[in-house]
């Protein structure tokens, strides 16, 4: 059976006995389903829990629980999950010890779930071997929601792992990946990991904005886990994206320091999402590092695209579709009332449908905020927000791409707002695509010999100017 997912798990308790908790997207990636009778068995040698839906063969010493539900709210759906609790589990996982649940696709009728204590070495490397059809293997660290790499799959990547911590985001990953390994949890407990070409790298972003707790990562400090993901994967290209001033952290500084060996050709270039032809702002950094010399000298960063500039009625919902429209003077009421906001430009903040140019979508969207953009009705009296439809044209979301039913809508905008351009996110691929492609036929014509020996390391920042990597 191959492995379908992995979530990391803190085992919780019921009367002071080991709980297993197994919730929705477990249940429903093994495939279990509501009232389906489940065998556990107990693998002292393996220090393992092994829940399948099927008598083991010659063992006396599995006992059964059954497979209860729970009604989501947003779908209305009954969805599985399995609660059970007891002395026998102590054997093999301790209450608030850390547990791998690894998830198998189901074989045939055969559905299974393996338990066991964590395997994290901090010093070791584990890759899963993958293969593709032939397409550049994607691994993407921070995948959120899947919409970034949602922008990768346009005819020259393929998805073979997402690592993400959010049990929502995660389950909307597996919806649109069902055939990628999925990583749920934390990516500091992230030890195997599938082999890829590229690795797609956003870290949290709200500890570097100006908008966040600008904690600049000196308390979480991910760049050590994810400099081991991506060592662990092979891969031959790293793409980041994250808001400008966290290249200017001591993490950035550091996850190129880890990774210079390895990686020692970097390029970086600033974007702003409107000048590329979105009238949404979005103001990004872009990094993509590489392993090999020539594969570094083949890329460029798209340029400017001549493209006629959209207005906001081009993205809106048809007329048919009904919307909620708010007061204008009782926002103005709240917002005026308020000292610190008194001089706030608001120019941005209601616009009418020929509108070229609102603000950033953020994760709050749906907050009243003057940071934000509303719809003007043509009176401009009343207001409204930008359905999920419009935003998702906004941002260059690929029509394929989807939200699960359980998702509520507030969430999936917040996912959105999370998400950056996907237009600028494709327009990289594409060139990143080019270099591999550029590099193999130098390889091949014999134009170069790739050696193991290397130049120092070299970046390009965003002004276009080369400095060495410290």
């Amino acid at each position: 059976m191959n492995l379908s997912m992995k979530k990391v798990y803190t085992v919780s308790h019921k009367a002071e006995k080991p709980r297993l908790f197994l919730q929705h997207l477990v249940c429903e990636a093994a495939g279990f389903t509501p009232g389906d009778e489940i065998f556990v068995s107990m693998n002292e040698s393996n220090k393992e829990i092994v829940i399948q839906n099927q008598p083991f063969e010659g063992q006396n010493n599995h006992h059964k629980v059954s497979v209860s539900s729970r009604m989501n709210r947003t779908s209305g759906k009954r969805r599985p999950l399995i609660d059970t609790a007891g002395d026998r589990y102590k054997s093999i996982i301790s209450i608030k010890q850390k547990v791998e649940i690894c998830v198998y696709e189901p074989a045939s009728t055969l559905c299974r779930v393996v338990i066991r204590p964590l395997q994290y070495k901090m010093f070791e490397e584990a890759t899963i071997p993958t293969q593709s059809d032939e397409r550049l293997r994607l691994l993407s660290i921070g995948a959120g929601g899947g919409i970034g790499t949602s922008a990768f799959i346009n005819g020259y990547f393929t998805p073979v792992m997402e690592i993400e911590l959010e049990d929502d985001s995660a389950e909307n990953l597996k919806l649109n990946y069902p055939n990628s390994y999925l990583f749920n949890g934390d990516l500091r407990d992230c030890y195997e990991v599938a082999e890829a070409d590229v690795v797609n790298l956003t870290l949290p972003c709200s500890e570097y904005s100006s908008l966040g707790d600008q904690e600049n990562g000196v308390i979480t400090n991910l760049v050590l886990a994810a400099s081991k993901i991506i060592k662990s994967s092979k891969a031959s290209a790293i793409f980041m994206e994250n808001v400008p001033s966290f290249y200017e952290s001591d993490s950035y500084y550091q996850l190129k320091d880890l990774l210079k060996n390895q990686y020692p050709y970097w390029k970086e270039s600033r974007i702003e999402s409107h000048e590329y032809g979105s009238i949404a702002r979005r103001d990004r950094k872009y990094v993509v590092a590489f392993q090999e010399l020539e594969m570094f000298k083949s890329f460029q960063f798209p340029s400017k695209p001549k493209i006629k500039r959209k207005k906001l009625k081009a993205f809106l919902d048809p007329a048919h579709i009904e919307h909620e429209w708010k007061p204008l003077d009782k926002w103005m009421e709240s917002f005026n009332s308020r000292e610190a906001f008194k001089n706030r430009n608001l120019d941005k903040t209601f616009v009418s449908e020929d509108a070229k140019e609102i603000q950033c979508i953020l994760r709050r969207y749906r907050s009243h905020c003057a940071s934000n953009s509303y719809l003007l009705n043509k009176e401009k009296t009343h207001w409204r927000f930008l359905s999920e439809r419009e935003i998702r044209k906004i941002l260059g979301v690929p029509e394929w791409f989807s939200f699960s039913d359980n998702i509520p809508l507030w969430r999936r905008i917040e996912m959105l707002g999370q998400s950056g351009d996907c237009r600028i996110f494709s327009a990289i691929a594409n060139q990143i695509a080019t270099a591999f492609l550029k590099a193999k036929e130098l390889m091949k014509s014999g134009v170069v010999h790739i050696t193991s020996k290397r130049d120092e390391p070299l970046s390009i920042n965003d002004k276009g100017q080369c400095e060495m990597v410290f």
